[in-house]
């Protein structure tokens, strides 16, 4: 059973995450708070699975609270809930380590995916919060300036193997779509995050993105 805890101050938005939760075989809400201080102050005694944490909140920000909770947990697992669908709040969100970045109108099948794939250690982006923040950038005059300046060229290869990542493909999902075993795949990885100057999965899909690289 996958525990959760909810970092949310408006009480109606936790409530109702919260029964769409509990109404989960697979998943249940362990701890539910209003302020970020307090679920702060509950990670010396309490390990949570996944904590969904709101972005805007008073006090102490969901983005600062995600900063100071991995220096009391490393490995600590969070997905950013917000309305924000703006390309630095979501740099720094994975910046500042977020597992996964997801809307608030997202549907409650969307929400419990990025929970288990959280809970397994990947990277999950709500596919309408990608493709809004494709379409944004793409309006942006800095984007065309980013993709010419890049001076990055991808092969075929590569090109597939970053289109998929993101789409949010698993290693496994990668090899199976491309042919490949895991290894390999784990190896072109490597090579294309040398090559872009990025570190992980959710570094790869900033770059894609700002770069004009994907058409999500």
């Amino acid at each position: 059973m996958i525990q959760i805890a909810i970092v949310e101050d408006h009480q109606m938005v936790r409530e109702g995450i919260k029964v769409l939760i509990n109404q989960t075989d697979d998943m249940e809400v362990a701890a539910e708070f209003n302020n970020a201080g307090d679920w702060l102050s509950s990670l010396s005694t309490q390990k949570y699975d996944v904590s969904l944490i709101d972005i805007d909140m008073p006090g102490i920000n969901g983005l600062t609270a995600l900063n100071e909770g991995l220096i009391l947990d490393n490995d600590l697992r969070a997905i950013m809930l917000t309305m924000h669908r703006d390309v630095n709040f979501f740099r720094e969100a994975f910046v500042k380590g977020a597992k996964g970045y997801v809307l608030k109108d997202m549907s409650v099948n969307e929400l419990c995916e990025a929970i288990r794939e959280v809970n397994k250690g990947n990277t999950f982006f709500s596919d309408e919060f990608l493709k809004s923040l494709a379409s944004t950038l793409k309006d942006e005059q800095e984007t065309l300036e980013l993709e010419s300046s890049s001076g990055v060229f991808l092969n075929e290869s590569e090109q597939q193997l970053l289109t998929l990542i993101c789409r949010g493909y698993t290693n496994k999902e990668l090899a199976e779509s491309m042919y490949l075993s895991v290894k390999t795949i784990e190896s072109h990885k490597t090579k294309l995050l040398r090559k872009t100057g990025t570190r992980n999965n959710a570094g790869l899909i900033v770059w894609a993105i700002k770069n004009n690289k994907v058409d999500i």
